[in-house]
């Protein structure tokens, strides 16, 4: 069961605002989302793995959103490595203001994943890149297998406050095992240090544990095609 902490303050005008200016130009507002930091014990699975894992499957939740343009992860982390940048780690509001502003996100997302046993809590703050402003977005706390619908109830209030019409297919919010999330967690810690051997290995493992994890087999999809590529 998600337990709800606290919800959205000043979010509504400001989003709502620069949603609407973004459509007056013809563009759809843009969110980017940085890997969220991770603490996590009793559970054998690297922290700042964990805080990909979750930043994955908001993106990807997001992304089946229309209205909304959400920047790839892989493609996020390309444009920080060349500057020099890292997804990982706690961002502070300046930082993430200058990074929306490198590439072209109204909204950044960004947060902390606490886990302890089975619980986990998810902080989640929201930078509006245009006018700096700083409000907190969602706090919740989950059982670790619940983090899928965790990941969904936060997409789904992001998209409400931008008034986006929740996607035609709803999201399956079964249990994940932990396992399964650990493997894929895994899998994008070797992803980003370049390794695809080792990451397509976590992801199949993560499949192997729960075939329905559409995270994992979309990055097996991808990677598998730079494999033949090589």
């Amino acid at each position: 069961m998600i337990k709800r902490v606290a919800s959205i303050t000043l979010f509504l005008v400001l989003t709502l605002a620069g949603s609407a200016r973004a459509q007056q130009g013809g563009e759809l507002p843009t969110v980017a989302v940085l890997d969220f930091t991770g603490f996590l014990l009793g559970e054998a699975a690297n922290s700042e793995a964990l805080g990909k894992a979750v930043s994955s499957m908001l993106i990807t939740e997001l992304s089946g959103r229309d209205g909304l343009r959400v920047i790839e992860r892989y493609r996020l982390q390309d444009i920080l490595t060349e500057q020099s940048l890292s997804l990982s780690g706690r961002v502070d509001e300046g930082s993430a203001v200058g990074i929306g502003q490198m590439v072209g996100a109204q909204y950044i997302i960004h947060g902390q994943i606490t886990g302890v046993g089975e619980e986990i809590r998810m902080d989640i703050r929201a930078v509006n890149v245009e006018t700096s402003q700083v409000m907190e977005v969602h706090k919740l706390t989950s059982q670790m297998n619940r983090l899928l619908a965790a990941v969904v109830e936060v997409a789904d209030e992001f998209g409400g406050q931008l008034n986006l019409t929740p996607p035609s297919v709803r999201t399956e919010t079964t249990t994940i095992p932990v396992g399964a999330t650990i493997e894929f967690s895994r899998g994008l810690d070797m992803e980003d240090q370049g390794n695809v051997d080792q990451a397509l290995t976590h992801y199949r493992r993560a499949l192997e544990i729960f075939p329905d994890h559409r995270d994992a087999r979309a990055a097996v999809n991808r990677l598998a095609g730079q494999e033949e590529d090589r």
